[in-house]
């Protein structure tokens, strides 16, 4: 145990599994759990044995803490003023033991709780009347109580320090002016004035030199030794408007960090990017890290064409947020250098709650229900004309069948017109189909925690339940999370961390996306503008009278929405644990060794049927499949760490090893013999699958921080990567860092408005194999199933020639800047400016199939992303009872490409459909080109003349020009701006997040030029349309051409006429919330409760792109830049209830 010394006052602020297995493991963490309980319990005995002689004050708190688990509350300085102490008692009460140690000391004490409070012994109490007063003290930022803040009443020596959960009680003067003081927190003074309940917010202090922030590998750094930039975010901010997956919650957030949520519904994956991509193939997302241990990030079913699928979601949605203290995003190559190749793209570091002394058993209870409503933009949606053909509606019911979508029918008068059942209805519009069919979704989320224990033993347990009904009927999800987090001090010399989470997560029905023949969208944004979704409902959900599914539609490829909702399955299933240990040997005061292990092992289970009722499959289908995905980390390192006068070193070495292994196995079957009855063995023709891959990474790795007078800090690193999966010759790479920090407002006399400046810069290398897969280094073999002479056939499974001599690809990169701090911290300002350069990245080539094979990988590729990222804060109002903050962040990346393969100026990464309802058309691209930014849109343009007019035809239609440049795939800048209100009990938070700079190619709005949905293609409806241009001769065209022919003509050939600016900014969350008194509670037991009304996604408030989201995309991977068909996105209002016991 270590006594708590306040200087000058203020207080330090304490820094599918089988199913045995199953049973096992919670077996396991209730009998921890119960013992952990039992083992605080008996630490928390009053009596107190203790039989010494001659001893200073300090060394019989430490006994008493020892034996009891209370705190003491001290200065240095009062503890310096103390006497020697003789003392024998044995069993004695606390009291007692105290009572013998102040006597005769000019020192006196009170116990608050679990603290005992020392203070100067008064030599004459206040002749005036006092008053009793009473309130909570909590971080400004998170609203979370702060234990241990110093109340002191200015002038006097009367104070109180607040309890573990932020309460404190005093009697006072009435014109007493309180200081409220905290390590790490800007002071305030508080005038009583007759007030009796306080509700007092403090905010962390820029100029606390001691403020520390988590870095690579775990480790906490002092935030002025820091020579680079690192953003930090309270968990907080996650758990009220929160998102199913945690990544969603990043977006505006943090300067430089681009999110993309796919429209795939909640259930779907994330894509995050920082700084630019720095990889045409590879993985360009960041690490995650939880606790010190790299997690698994893979995508199950990633969308990467636009065939479309389903997003089978990500590693990084199965973690709480309710167990998230903080995250940590490390942006540039210097600070995630030391995790080495996979953190090439940064990390973001998730650190979790911890236990904390506690006398008894705490309890936190988090709850959070959410109603989703979709978000359909019907700007740009016609509602003037109904289903029909050249300006007629259809006649016959079998007429109507033949038409399907075809919008070009007559004006909408409200008369009775036949439709694809035989049924008259009336021929007028209807704008509600999105969320006739979208309703009903809603996310109920509940977490309990239990925390306690003492300083040198703590825990805490949680247990988390997920809800969620999505948008898509018949789609739901549901996670459950088990938590559990112990910290150990067991003597002076040895400390033990572990952490143990274990998810168990159930999908059914992921919607699908873009192409794909059961994306449910294309008929719920493609019905005629007078139908009525709900009529397709037929007998049972989709199903005719016979049990087929139900048509609209002579085309089979418009699948009845219902029915792909309910007949249409698929589903699946994850078992995941993660486990980590952390055990530190303080082999002396300054030398230290640890060792930090982990796992992350994930069982899926998938399973998919196409029932023999499908109109497009009619033989039918069945799949299944098991994913088990393993990871293990393990690290030893031997530190360093002393201070000597005015110098100061920090060092550390060591070495990782990381081993990965995937393993799947999958079976399917189609053409089902006995319909109806869906069983692999009754499938006349089946296939199955295995597959099968190792990785591992060795490394060594070391850093030392050398500091000056508490004001300049040098930081080097290293890190030696060996890859499994390249030659052994040039397996390896190594990835130098170095950074400096200089507290320039320490060392030079700067104006008075200046409380704060520092400057940083950094540099370093690193690199990544993400483009190589295991085994790609040697041929591998396939089984034809076909024999010779009674031997079995192979043949290589591959097209792609291995090359021995592919290396690393390596990053260089440089950044600089400074955090500045003006008006008592009410201003602050931090700016970076970086430059990347990404050389060797591996790029496949074509070669000459005579040698047996297609493409060879080659070391070619070199990007270059740099730009700027700035952080304004400040504090525009503040008073005692209310308080605003203020945060403006934004990030501008340029990226350009400046070498692909030899002779190679570009080369296609992905493109749109070719033709929405026929063969031939025209579709969009996007491609990497040389000289140009990252991922840039071609396609099919009007032909213009020199004045920049369109060129038609002899027949009145526009002329297709040449594949050019249409468009910008990645948004260059990202900005976000976030508004904290406190007044009282009450706050209220406002986030406001754009991106610009991107074009997105719609292929929505393509879909509706053709079948004449849009509004766009109103004009002419009647008199036909006559384009604005010239002939081939340079006279103006006056050809008039019947609409439909000549809108259905640009949808297949013009690219161009659907690329859109996508540009956007949105009200992105809304949080209004209350914290109830706690005198009102304190009676109940209850120590807090917070209410919170929430709301994410409520306006865009800037768009151009019609009838879309702009940030709808079905893709993942680093194809960006397409949208089809998405999934609405979704408008969300809810309630969250915090209570802490």
């Amino acid at each position: 145990m270590k006594i708590r010394y306040l200087p000058y006052g203020v207080p330090k602020r304490s820094t599918g599994l089988p199913k045995q297995l199953v049973i096992v493991m919670k077996l396991t963490v209730l009998l921890i759990l119960v013992a952990v309980t039992q083992i605080c319990a008996k630490g928390y005995s009053q009596t107190v044995t203790i039989s010494k002689s001659n001893i200073p004050l300090s060394k019989v708190f430490k006994e008493i803490q020892k034996q009891t688990g209370y705190n003491f509350l001290c200065t240095k300085e009062q503890l310096s003023q103390s006497k020697e102490v003789n003392i024998d008692l044995r069993n004695a009460t606390l009291k007692e033991v105290l009572d013998q140690a102040f006597e005769g000391q000019p020192l006196t004490y009170s116990i608050l709780n679990n603290t005992i409070i020392v203070r100067h012994r008064n030599q004459m109490a206040p002749l005036v009347a006092l008053t009793s007063i009473n309130g909570i003290v909590a971080d400004s930022a998170t609203g979370k109580p702060l234990a241990g803040v110093t109340i002191q009443v200015k002038g006097n020596t009367m104070g109180t320090v607040t309890d573990a959960s932020g309460h404190f009680s005093l009697r006072v003067p009435d014109n007493a002016v309180l200081i409220i003081s905290y390590l790490g927190y800007a002071k305030r003074e508080i005038q009583v004035n007759g007030q009796t309940q306080f509700h007092i917010s403090l905010s962390p202090s820029s100029t606390a030199l001691d403020k520390v922030v988590v870095t690579a590998l775990g480790i906490s750094r002092q935030e002025k030794a820091v020579g680079y930039s690192v953003a930090t975010i309270p968990g907080s901010d996650f758990t009220k408007a929160r998102e199913p997956n945690i990544a969603f919650s990043l977006e505006g957030r943090v300067a430089g960090v681009n999110v993309t949520v796919p429209t795939t519904g909640s259930m779907g994956s994330s894509r995050v990017v920082i700084r630019g991509n720095g990889s045409f193939n590879g993985n360009n997302q960041p690490l995650y890290v939880v606790d010190g241990i790299p997690i698994v990030n893979d995508n199950f079913g990633q969308i990467s064409t636009y065939y479309g699928g389903t997003d089978g979601g990500d590693g990084i949605s199965a973690i709480n947020p309710d167990d998230i203290a903080t995250i940590t995003v490390l942006k540039g190559g210097t600070a995630a250098a030391l995790y080495g190749s996979r953190a090439s793209n940064g990390a973001i570091i998730i650190t979790t709650k911890s236990g904390e002394a506690h006398k008894g058993i705490g309890v936190e209870w988090n709850s959070t229900f959410t109603v989703e409503t979709p978000i359909f933009n019907n700007n740009g949606v016609q509602y003037e004309y109904g289903q029909g053909i050249n300006g007629q509606a259809p006649q016959s019911q079998q007429e109507a069948f033949q038409l399907g979508a075809a919008d070009w029918g007559g004006k909408l008068n409200g008369q009775s017109v036949i439709q694809f059942d035989g049924v008259m209805r009336p021929y007028s519009a209807v704008k509600n189909n999105v969320k006739n069919y979208y309703s009903g979704a809603n996310t109920f989320t509940n977490t309990l925690s239990f925390y306690g224990g003492k300083q040198d033993l703590n825990y805490r347990f949680a247990v988390s339940d997920l809800n969620n009904h999505d948008l898509m009927p018949n789609s739901k999800l549901r996670r459950d999370n088990f938590t559990l987090n112990v910290n150990a001090k067991l003597n002076s010399k040895i400390e033990v961390h572990f952490n143990i989470m274990y998810v168990r997560q159930r999908v059914n029905n992921r919607p699908h996306a873009a192409d794909y023949s059961w994306n449910q969208n294309t008929v719920v944004y493609g019905l005629p503008a007078n139908y009525d979704i709900r009529n397709l409902k037929g007998i049972n959900n989709g199903l005719d009278s016979v049990g087929n599914e139900y048509l609209f539609s002579n085309n089979i490829y418009f699948a009845n929405p219902y029915f792909i909702a309910y007949h249409e399955l698929n589903s699946d299933a994850i078992d995941r644990f993660i486990g980590s240990g952390n055990i530190k040997y303080n082999i002396t005061n300054d030398f230290y060794a640890q060792a930090i292990f982990g796992e992350d092992i994930t069982y899926r289970n998938s399973f998919g049927l196409t029932p023999t009722s499908s109109a497009i499959d009619p033989a039918g289908g069945i799949s299944n499949s098991t994913n088990n995905i393993g990871e293990f980390d393990g690290q030893f390192t031997v530190g360093y760490n002393k201070t000597f006068d005015k110098f100061s070193v920090n060092a550390f070495a060591g070495g990782h090893v990381m081993r990965s292994t995937q393993k799947s196995l999958g079976a399917s079957g189609n053409t089902f013999v006995v319909p109806g009855f869906y069983s692999l063995n009754n499938t006349s023709v089946s296939n199955k699958s295995y597959y099968l891959t190792q990785k591992q990474i060795n490394s060594l790795l070391g850093s030392a921080e050398f500091g000056y007078n508490g004001d300049v800090y040098l930081t080097i690193t290293g890190r030696n990567d060996w890859f499994s999966t390249l030659n052994p010759e040039q397996n390896h790479v190594f990835y130098p860092s170095i950074s400096l920090s200089d507290i320039l407002s320490s060392q030079v006399q700067l104006p008075a408005w200046v409380t704060f400046l520092k400057l940083r810069g950094a540099w370093s290398q690193t690199g990544s194999d993400s483009d190589v897969s295991p085994y790609s280094q040697s041929l591998t073999y396939s089984v034809l199933g076909q024999t010779y002479n009674g031997l079995p056939l192979g043949n290589v499974g591959t097209t792609t020639i291995p090359n021995t001599d592919l290396r690393p690809s390596i990053n260089d990169e440089y950044e600089a800047g400074f955090d500045l701090k003006t008006l008592q911290d009410r201003l602050g300002m931090s700016f970076t400016w970086y430059h990347r350069i990404t050389k060797s990245d591996i790029l496949s080539g074509a070669i000459s199939e005579t040698s047996g094979f297609s493409n060879v990988l080659e070391n070619v590729g070199k990007i270059e992303n740099k730009g700027i990222e700035l952080l304004i804060t400040g504090t525009p109002i503040q008073t005692p009872h209310f308080r605003w903050d203020l945060s403006f962040n934004a990030g501008y990346n340029f990226s350009k490409v400046l070498d692909l393969l030899p002779g190679q100026n570009s080369f296609q990464v992905a493109q749109s459909r070719p033709g929405l309802y026929s063969d031939g058309g025209v579709p969009a691209y996007v491609y990497q080109v040389v000289g140009q930014p990252y991922g840039i849109i071609e396609g099919s343009t009007y032909k213009r003349d020199s004045k920049g007019q369109i060129i038609y035809d002899s027949n009145g239609l526009p002329e297709v020009g040449p594949i050019a440049k249409i468009g910008y795939s990645i948004p260059p800048m990202t900005a976000g701006i976030t508004s904290h209100i406190e007044f009282h009990q009450f706050s209220f938070d406002i986030l406001v997040d754009g991106k610009f700079g991107a074009d997105v190619s719609s292929g929505t709005n393509n879909l509706s030029w053709y079948s004449g949905h849009a509004s766009a293609t109103l004009p002419g409806r009647e008199t036909g349309v006559v384009g604005n241009g010239v002939t081939e001769d340079g006279k103006p065209n006056t050809v008039n051409v019947p609409a439909m022919q000549y809108y259905m003509y640009v949808a297949n050939n013009i690219a161009e006429q659907f690329v859109y600016n996508d540009d956007f900014i949105k009200l992105r969350q809304v949080t209004f919330g209350y914290n109830i008194p706690s005198h009102w509670i304190q009676k109940a037991g209850i120590q807090g409760i917070s209410v919170s009304f929430v709301a994410r996604n409520l306006f865009t408030l800037y768009s151009k792109v019609p009838m879309i989201d702009p940030e709808s995309s079905y893709l993942t991977g680093n194809q960006q830049g397409f949208e089809m068909l998405s999934i609405p996105a979704t408008r969300t209002f809810g309630a969250n209830l915090e209570v802490k016991f």
